[in-house]
């Protein structure tokens, strides 16, 4: 039997980012209450579409 969580899609939006010397890190959260942090190298281009999301 699969639980309701297995089922759910999350949908990340950007809650705060910050700049450290490694890159920047980002706090993501879902409306389901989970949250995630993602990273991001000193230069965002090799991501662009965590770069995108952070300049959202």
């Amino acid at each position: 039997m699969t639980t309701r969580e297995e089922h759910h899609r999350h949908r990340w939006q950007v809650a705060s980012s910050h700049q450290v010397s490694e890159g920047m890190v980002v706090y993501q959260r879902c409306d389901c209450g989970h949250w995630r942090i993602a990273s991001t190298p000193a230069y965002p281009v090799a991501y662009p579409d965590v770069a995108e999301s952070i300049g959202a």
